[in-house]
């Protein structure tokens, strides 16, 4: 089974990302700052603990990795340069090691904070990007990251969800 490279494993997403794949029987890796404290699956994902700005310790996570999903970010609450640095610079350096170490497919999880606050619904993905705040328009630059690595042979999908919920959920929106 081909081994996933998890960034951010340790948020909301991620954890149930990395549940969703450990149960249809993925070989998973994750890279993350926090540590990753959930007993359900711990024993089961090789984790580096890290920093994505820090291209060393993702070159470790990116060790015998086929795909990635980028989910790492810092989020709209945190300082303008963590989320400059973390969701522009950390991407470079994800996707970049993505492409040194020939992993086949990277999926970047975006937002549709990259339209501003949009004047029509629904959105397409052909709609202006006019992100508002340090976060949209780092999204956008990240997006921009991604194309070019798609100009360089990647296949990138990126996607662009609204909001996350559900128990266990971290910062604005937690559930008990």
């Amino acid at each position: 089974m081909p081994r996933v490279l998890v960034t951010g494993g340790s948020g909301f997403l991620g954890i149930n990302l990395v549940r969703y794949l450990l149960g249809r029987g993925f070989d998973i890796s994750n890279i993350d700052f926090a540590p990753f404290d959930y007993p359900d699956c711990r024993d089961r994902i090789r984790t580096v603990e890290g920093d994505i700005r820090d291209r060393e310790r993702v070159d470790e996570a990116m060790e015998g990795v086929d795909a990635v999903v980028h989910c790492a970010a810092a989020l709209p609450l945190y300082p303008e340069e963590d989320i400059l640095t973390t969701d522009v610079d950390g991407t470079r350096n994800v996707i970049e090691s993505a492409l040194a170490h020939g992993v086949g497919r990277f999926v970047h999880i975006s937002s549709t904070a990259v339209y501003g606050v949009p004047d029509h619904h629904p959105l397409y993905e052909t709609d202006p990007l006019v992100g508002v705040g340090p976060y949209g328009r780092a999204k956008i630059l990240a997006e921009g990251v991604c194309s070019e690595a798609r100009g360089k042979g990647m296949r990138v999908t990126i996607l662009r969800p609204k909001s996350f919920v559900g128990p266990e959920r971290l910062g604005v929106f937690a559930l008990p």
